[in-house]
């Protein structure tokens, strides 16, 4: 079972993960105009595509075996 460390571990890399996310595509709404065409790009691939740690399954381990203590 997972403890409520673990837990709250987890869930705060899965934080760390969105406020990524909303930084960079903060960044490309702000900075997307003034980027050259090849920077503005990447950026909107790195905005468009959701890594592997962002993805939350439905059957987490972690999640679904927090024993609440």
């Amino acid at each position: 079972m997972a403890t409520t460390e673990a837990l709250l571990e987890h869930l705060a890399a899965l934080r760390r993960s969105v406020n990524a996310a909303i930084t960079e595509a903060n960044g490309y709404r702000n900075y997307g105009d003034k980027m050259t065409d090849a920077a503005k790009a990447t950026q909107l691939a790195t905005v468009t595509t959701v890594p592997a740690d962002r993805l939350h399954a439905s059957d987490c381990a972690i999640c679904t075996a927090w024993d609440g203590s």
